[in-house]
C-alpha cells in the first residue's frame, strides 16, 4: 500500500534522549530471550506483490561468472539478475522427509522469509520477486539521490546502486508470536551479510546502513509502516562480474543432522577468523559482538565454553560442564542437533551499550550484526566442507550463565557446526557451479 502522507523532514534520527531503549528493553524482557510456545500449524504471510505494476523478467539461470568485459543494458541486467538470485532467489530444489521444497541462498527462522529486497538504480526503483526471478517496476524515476539523502551517513560519492532490505512485520507472528520480531531482525542481518559478500566479490565497495530516516524511505517505497519497514540499506558502486565461489552455492542448512565425528581445531579457527572480519557498516558498535565456542568434539579443545580473543584469535577456556546439547530446551529439535554437532558458536552482544546513543533502534542494529556474522559462519563452514545450522531456539539464560563477561552481554544467535550426516538432503542446484579455475 502506497503511503499518502507527506514524507517527514530528515530529523527523525538520532532518537530523542528520553527514549533510551525503554521499549526495546520491555520487549526483550518479555519476548526476546525466552522462546515462546510455537504454533507449528500456523502459516507464514505471503510474500509481497505489487499487482498491476510492470514486470521485468531477469535472465535465468544467470551466467556465473559473468563474461568479462560485458557492457550495455543486457549485461547490466544479467549481472543484476545474478546478484538478486544469489541474494534472495530460488537457487535449488530440496527433497526432504516432508516432501519437495524450494531452497534459498540464505536461511530464515522457520522458513518464513520475511525480508523483501528493493533496488534503486539509474533505471528506476524496483521490487524483486524471488518466485518469478523478476523485477516489479515501482517507478522509472532515478531515486538514488533521495535514498542517499535519507541516510544518516551518506557515502562520499553518490551510490551507483542501492539495495533496500525491508521486513514484513506480520510474516511469522502467527507462528512465533512477538518473538517473531527478533527472528525478523536476525533475518535482516543474514540478508545484509549475503548482500555484502556478493557486492564485495563484485568489487562494488558496499556499505550497509542502519541509520536513516525510516519514514522517509518507507514513503519512497510506498510502505505502510504498520506492516512493512526498511531495516537496512546497502549502497555500492555498480557491481562488476559476480564470480561466486562454490560455498555461495553450496551453503545450506544441515537438515540431515551431523555425524558424531571430531572437528579439527584448525578448521574451527579458520571459520571464526572469517566470521570476525570487520563489517562495512555506517556506524561503530559501542561493544562489538563477541564469539564463544561451546565445544563437544573438537580436536585439541576441551569440552566446555571458550571465548575467542579478538586480538589474537585464540580460544580461551572459560567454563566446563556444558556441551552444545545443554544450550537448548530439553526434548526439542535443538537438543538433538546440539548433541550431534561438534560444537556451537555463540554470537553475543551487549544491548545496554547501544541504547543511550541509538535508543530502541539499537535492538535491531545489534541483531543485524549477529545475522551478518551468522551468515559468514555458514559460508566459511561450507568452504571447509562442514554442515552448519543457525538456531534461535537457544535457552538464553543457560547459555548466558557460562559467559565470562559482564551481565549485560547476552546470546543473540547460535550456529551449530559439524560434518553433515551422510550426503545431506538430496538437492538439485538450479544455478549450477563455476567451472574449475
Amino acid at each position: 500500500m502506497r503511503s499518502t502522507s507527506p514524507a517527514p523532514p530528515h530529523d527523525a534520527y538520532p532518537p530523542h534522549a528520553e527514549t533510551g531503549g525503554a521499549a526495546a528493553r520491555r520487549y526483550h524482557a518479555r519476548y526476546g530471550s525466552v522462546l515462546p510456545a510455537i504454533d507449528p500449524a500456523a502459516g507464514s504471510a505471503a510474500p509481497k506483490r505489487h499487482p498491476g505494476t510492470p514486470l521485468l523478467p531477469l535472465p535465468f539461470p544467470p551466467v556465473l561468472p559473468s563474461p568479462p568485459g560485458d557492457r550495455g543494458p543486457a549485461a547490466a541486467m544479467e549481472r543484476l539478475g545474478a546478484l538478486l538470485a544469489l541474494l534472495n532467489g530460488v537457487t535449488r530444489v530440496d527433497w526432504t522427509g516432508a516432501g519437495v521444497t524450494v531452497g534459498r541462498p540464505v536461511p530464515s527462522g522457520g522458513g518464513a522469509y520475511p525480508g523483501e529486497v528493493y533496488v534503486a538504480t539509474a533505471d528506476g526503483l524496483c521490487h524483486y520477486l524471488p518466485s518469478a526471478h523478476a523485477l516489479e517496476l515501482l517507478s522509472p524515476v532515478d531515486h538514488r539521490a533521495e535514498v542517499a539523502r535519507a541516510l544518516d551517513g551518506p557515502p562520499h560519492d553518490p551510490p551507483e546502486s542501492a539495495l533496500l532490505i525491508t521486513t514484513r512485520l506480520d510474516a511469522n507472528l502467527a507462528r512465533y508470536g512477538p518473538f517473531g520480531h527478533r527472528l525478523q531482525a536476525l533475518d535482516t542481518g543474514v540478508l545484509t551479510g549475503q548482500a555484502l559478500t556478493l557486492l564485495e566479490s563484485a568489487n562494488a565497495a558496499p556499505t550497509a546502513h542502519a541509520l536513516f530516516a525510516d519514514e522517509e524511505l518507507g514513503h519512497l517505497l510506498g510502505l505502510d509502516s504498520a506492516t512493512e519497514r526498511v531495516h537496512t540499506v546497502v549502497t555500492a558502486r555498480t557491481p562488476g562480474a559476480i564470480d561466486p565461489d562454490v560455498p555461495l552455492l553450496r551453503r545450506r542448512t544441515a537438515r540431515s543432522g551431523f555425524e558424531p565425528v571430531p572437528l579439527p581445531s584448525a578448521t574451527l579457527l579458520a571459520v571464526l577468523e572469517e566470521a570476525a572480519r570487520p563489517i562495512p557498516l555506517d556506524h561503530a558498535a559501542p561493544a562489538d559482538c563477541a564469539l564463544y565456542v561451546v565445544a563437544h568434539r573438537v580436536t585439541g579443545l576441551e569440552p566446555g565454553c571458550h571465548r575467542r580473543d579478538a586480538r589474537t584469535g585464540e580460544l580461551v577456556r572459560v567454563a566446563g560442564g556444558i556441551t552444545p546439547r545443554g544450550l537448548f530446551p530439553p526434548n526439542g529439535p535443538g537438543e538433538l542437533a546440539g548433541f550431534e554437532a561438534a560444537c556451537a558458536v555463540l554470537v553475543t552482544g551487549d544491548y545496554e551499550s547501544g541504547y543511550p546513543g541509538h535508543g530502541d533502534r539499537w535492538y535491531r542494529m545489534l541483531n543485524l550484526r549477529a545475522g551478518v556474522i551468522g551468515q559468514r559462519i555458514g559460508l566459511a563452514a561450507a568452504r571447509a566442507g562442514l554442515g552448519a545450522g543457525l538456531r534461535c531456539d537457544v535457552d538464553t539464560p543457560a547459555a548466558d550463565a557460562v559467559l565470562d563477561t559482564h551481565p549485560d552481554r547476552t546470546t543473540l544467535l547460535a550456529v551449530l557446526l559439524g560434518q553433515e550426516r551422510g550426503n545431506g538432503t538430496p538437492t538439485c542446484h538450479l544455478l549450477g557451479e563455476p567451472g574449475p579455475p
